[in-house]
């Protein structure tokens, strides 16, 4: 294969000009205590990843940030070419994502697609595994994933990483650049930061055999051996904070995030044939986000909050056959229009300094307009409305305590529908729903017992809960689904017997024992069109109850002050507990799940990062028919620091160029080589 060498020309001289800084002696956390008794503190069970954990694995984006996470299963591929995960069982759309409070989903269908949120401007994910906050409002059924956008620390900051990657072939293959620069004065603070993902393209790996050699162009599957067919895409995202710090505890600020991406093509489905595989094209999924925070903090008092603005603005075009996309001529565009606006205000008061009390009020409005070929065709408005208050105190000197109690009201004020497939199917043409509001309760509480100054146990119990999306009540996917507008809410139960602790001064462990529950599970199945009696459509319902269960594992052991290992294991079992139309199983849901990395200084400067992932087997159909085989992956990667500001590191990702997929017939990458730049000032 001939190596496209303009890219990678064009590379070269960008890492001449540009360098990331690392200090010179590699840092390491400190050992953390448990916190002193009679200190109000907020006891918690969260996962954190940081910004040192992102840099390690070289996570350019949030769905490979959090693939290691025990409890947490990376979900992808299909006709919308999405990249997403499951906590515990549970999707995203019933996992929020928040960024710096703010939720971020798309407003139809409630969940995003994680691979185009960037992290170069991040300093922490946080992630909440049933037991979250009652003061982040709405729809966390299973949790909740909050992100943190980095704040400048010193008076000048300046940083920039530029990666190329190469294919198994040494083909040029993408690159990524980010760039920031920031201050920190005693009275102002600000930090933009830019970044830029162009994906060309990846290769399968060699042991990929193409189960259809017809050409394209005569009805085969598009998908040969060597390049991954249509696995371009490109991201941009802009990042500018600005703050005032006039008096002490009072910290202003605006944020402004911009985000655009050309998804490109959905990769084929590669079991061959043209009923293999759709062609659909995502050339637009935009994000404008504009948010006002304020925060106030006293010794005994806090005041905080936000109100934010975002505009969501999605393209999909569908073209018929291989032919057509050949000559570019597709169906009239569909798009997606819609914004959320929404405030939240939040207090808490310290009555002595063993007792907390915290309260919160989140109103959100969210906005969808549905366009085919230029025509509004649907138009959907919903207000929400959530109050929270949360108690924490230390009832004793080894024993603290966190409840909270949630109230959440989804108040729809608009739904129509023109042209709509299902509807015309029935003879309509423009209809309304008399949609119904809805009104529920979520509650947690936890205990945390200190058995020293190294070692705590915790046991927390939280009902969630879940409104069902615009999309799960109204969709009709061009006419493939049928719309349920009265189709029910989700509720689980979760229970949690955990451990976190330090050994020896040397291991840190956090390990965790759950059962939850959920009651109403929203699925979709297949149903007798009403029209057409002999042809199925797909319809959501709510199932009565299925529990998902495990064991969690997550460990980092400093054996030498050279030399450090970490890891994550987690074994995730479940039951379907009402079996509707054949529902036996949970798709794409290991039994297993492992990771390891260790980290090793031979020299000083000189770090070599070996890891491995496993992954078990999984079904991929709700009857338990067909399944998925397991995979192990191992990478390693070579990371040298020199100058005092910067580094340099060559990653090697599969390296034994493993086939394998996480979703049936869509493979992923084989080997790819990263050779990373960086400078941080």
């Amino acid at each position: 294969m001939r190596v496209q060498w303009k890219p990678v020309v064009l590379w070269l001289l960008c890492l001449g000009l540009s360098l990331e800084a690392q200090d010179a002696e590699p840092e390491r956390d400190d050992l953390i205590l448990l916190p002193e008794a009679g200190v109000v503190e907020t006891p918690d069970t969260a996962d954190r990843i940081t910004q040192e954990d992102m840099e390690r694995e070289g996570a350019g984006d949030l769905w490979e940030a959090v693939r290691h996470v025990p409890g947490l299963i990376i979900t992808g591929g299909g006709q919308r070419n999405d990249s997403n995960f499951m906590v515990r069982g549970y999707g995203t759309d019933s996992v929020p994502i928040f960024v710096d409070g703010v939720p971020i989903a798309n407003t139809y269908r409630g969940d995003g697609d994680a691979a185009r949120l960037l992290t170069g401007d991040l300093e922490e994910i946080e992630i909440q595994k049933g037991f979250s906050s009652s003061l982040l409002g709405p729809n966390t059924l299973g949790g909740a994933i909050q992100v943190r956008t980095a704040r400048p620390k010193k008076p000048l900051e300046l940083s920039f990483k530029t990666s190329l990657d190469l294919d198994s072939r040494f083909a040029y293959s993408g690159n990524t650049q980010v760039g920031s620069v920031g201050t920190k004065l005693d009275w102002f603070y600000g930090k933009a930061t830019f970044q830029y993902r162009n994906i060309d393209h990846f290769r399968l790996s060699d042991r990929f055999i193409p189960l259809d050699e017809a050409p394209p162009e005569q009805g085969g599957n598009p998908q040969k051996a060597g390049n991954r067919v249509w696995s371009d895409s490109v991201d941009h995202k802009l990042t500018l904070l600005a703050g005032l710090t006039p008096i002490p505890g009072l910290d202003l600020s605006g944020v402004y995030i911009l985000q655009t991406a050309d998804k490109g093509v959905s990769p084929p489905a590669v079991l061959g044939g043209r009923d293999g595989y759709v062609i659909w094209d995502w050339p637009r999924w935009d994000r404008h986000s504009v948010s006002l925070n304020y925060a106030f903090d006293t010794e005994t008092l806090y005041l905080k909050g936000w109100t934010n603005y975002s505009k969501y603005d999605n393209r999909l075009d569908q073209y018929y056959n291989y032919r057509a996309w050949m000559q570019d001529m597709h169906l009239p565009s569909s798009d997606y229009d819609e914004y959320s606006i929404g405030s939240h205000l939040e207090a808490g008061y310290a009555f002595n300094p063993a007792h907390k009390l915290e309260g919160a009020v989140t109103y959100k409005q969210e906005d969808h307009r549905g366009i085919d070929a230029g025509m509004e065709t649907s138009h959907i408005r919903e207000d929400t409305w959530s109050a929270g208050v949360e108690y924490t105190g230390r009832f004793l000197p080894k024993v603290s305590a966190r409840a909270g109690i949630g109230f959440d009201a989804l108040i729809p004020q608009e739904f129509q529908s023109r042209l709509n497939d299902a509807m015309i199917a029935l003879g309509s043409d423009w209809y309304l729903v008399k949609t119904k509001q809805k009104f529920l309760l979520s509650a947690q509480a936890g205990i945390f017992y200190d058995l020293t100054d190294n070692h705590q146990v915790h046991l927390t119990y939280a009902r969630k809960n879940h409104f069902p999306t615009m999309f799960q009540r109204y969709s009709t996917r061009f006419g493939e689904t049928l719309p349920n507008p009265r189709l029910g809410s989700e509720f689980a139960n979760h229970f949690e017997l955990g451990y976190r602790g330090i050994i020896a001064q040397m291991l840190h462990l956090n390990a965790a024992a759950y059962y939850s529950e959920i009651t109403g599970k929203i699925a979709r199945i297949r149903i007798a069109n009403p029209v057409s009696p002999d042809v199925s459509v797909e319809y959501y319902i709510n199932l009565d109850k299925t529990a998902t269960y495990g064991l969690e594992l997550g460990f980092t052991c400093y054996l030498f002050e050279y030399f450090t290992l970490g890891g994550a294991f987690a074994l995730n079992k479940y039951r379907i507990l009402d079996s509707v139309a054949g529902a036996e199983k949970i798709t794409y849901y290991p039994e297993g799940t492992f990771n390891l990395y260790g980290e090793l200084y031979p020299l000083k400067s000189l770090r070599i990062i070996p890891s491995m992932e496993y992954t078990g087997a999984r079904y991929v159909n709700i009857e338990g028919t067909e399944e998925l085989g397991s995979y192990t992956l191992f990478n390693v990667k070579v990371a040298y620091d020199f100058l005092t500001y910067f580094s340099i590191s060559l990653s090697v990702e599969n390296l034994f160029d493993e086939l394998y997929e996480i979703r049936e017939y869509f493979p992923l990458a084989g080997r790819t080589y990263t050779l990373a730049l960086s400078a941080r000032y």
